[in-house]
């Protein structure tokens, strides 16, 4: 079994047939968009039904569920057949299946979702809680299948992974049915051995064979003709490989690239609205927490505001009865009582004014 990841979409009659072979990782080729194109090409040429056929060590879970929503949202269900691997992210496609048949030397292996997130605390809580929904709903969907207590499964979904053969798995309810044994060949058991399987893979077909096999297979889900040698597959392959990585590097470039760009453009905004007094600095980091969400609207709201301007008068008039000195319409004390902020702009405003007032205060309180 390759570990590159090979997604083949044809028909046989009236069925539509999805292979998924290999680590369901980066898409390469077989993206989404492609998927789902070519499924809608069969659903649009008549196919009433659909088939995935499965032969996977798992992979990415979040991929694994945009390709059943894709199968869903174009098929409407599907049936599916496992190989002689069904693991992690590959049981949940299977799982989703209205049926699911199983090779009788088949190994199928069941654990929670998991994921790995780099960046700030925010984004490190975001994906937290992203791979936390995404755990609901694969639990859910094992939960749908099962034919034993759902507390034992419990236990065995926190214990970690949860290895079956076919038929301890139809016996739990994630498989229909069990058929005949499938091909078997070093690399295969080698690899089932390597992903934690504590269950013997035993081997059944010759090295030859397998060979031959494999280069037809891999040459067909390449686009190349099924005569192609073993090194002509092997050339695409690793062009292919070449071709994937330099565009992961031009995409992490781009998105980084327009990550510090959209930064520079939210602190200058903020930096330009600030110094012109339309925000307070202790109100920025709300600014900026809209202005990631959505910068186009935040940014025209923040232009349409007015510089904040603190009126001062520094007029004193005498008191209403003419008893004394006052400040917006209060003496000394009461400014103390009431509005002591008041006050204290005036100080620091206008201190001629401040003078005057506390002068007023003092001769009428006989304070020398």
């Amino acid at each position: 079994m390759s570990k590159n990841l090979l997604i083949k979409v044809y028909a046989e009659e009236t069925t539509g047939r999805v292979d998924i072979i290999g680590n369901i990782s980066e898409w390469n080729q077989n993206n989404a968009i492609e998927m789902r194109s070519k499924c809608e090409e069969l659903k649009a040429a008549g196919t009433t039904k659909c088939h995935v056929y499965l032969m996977t060590g798992g992979g990415d879970c979040f991929q694994a569920n945009e390709i059943v929503n894709i199968l869903i949202d174009v098929f409407g269900s599907y049936t599916g057949e496992g190989g002689a691997l069904v693991a992690s992210a590959g049981t949940y496609i299977g799982v989703r299946a209205s049926s699911f048949i199983m090779a009788k030397n088949g190994q199928y292996m069941i654990h929670k979702p998991m994921g790995g997130a780099h960046g700030n605390e925010t984004e490190v809580e975001n994906y937290l809680e992203l791979l936390k929904n995404m755990t609901v709903t694969y639990y859910e969907a094992y939960k749908d299948k099962l034919k034993k207590p759902e507390a034992d499964f419990k236990a065995k979904w926190d214990a970690g992974d949860f290895w079956m053969t076919a038929e301890k798995a139809k016996e739990w309810g994630f498989v229909t049915e069990v058929k005949g044994d499938t091909k078997i060949d070093q690399t295969t058991a080698s690899m089932i051995k390597e992903s934690g399987s504590p269950i013997e893979a035993k081997v059944n077909d010759t090295p030859k064979n397998t060979t031959d096999m494999d280069v037809k297979a891999m040459a067909t889900l390449l686009g190349m003709d099924a005569s192609s040698t073993e090194d002509q597959v092997n050339a695409r392959i690793q062009a292919n490989a070449q071709k994937a990585a330099g565009y992961d590097a031009l995409k992490a470039q781009q998105e980084q690239k327009d990550k510090d760009d959209k930064e520079a453009k939210i602190k200058a905004a903020l930096d330009e609205a600030e110094k012109d007094k339309r925000i307070k600095a202790d109100a920025r980091a709300n600014w900026q927490g809209l202005l990631e969400k959505d910068f186009d609207g935040t940014k025209a709201v923040l232009d349409s505001l007015q510089p904040v301007v603190k009126p001062l008068s520094a007029e004193i008039k005498p008191s209403a009865d003419g008893t004394g000195a006052t400040y917006q319409g209060k003496t000394f004390e009461q400014l103390q009582d009431e509005n002591p902020e008041a006050l204290a702009e005036l100080e620091d405003k206008n201190p001629e004014a401040y003078k005057t007032l506390f002068a007023d205060w003092k001769k009428r309180n006989r304070i020398s």
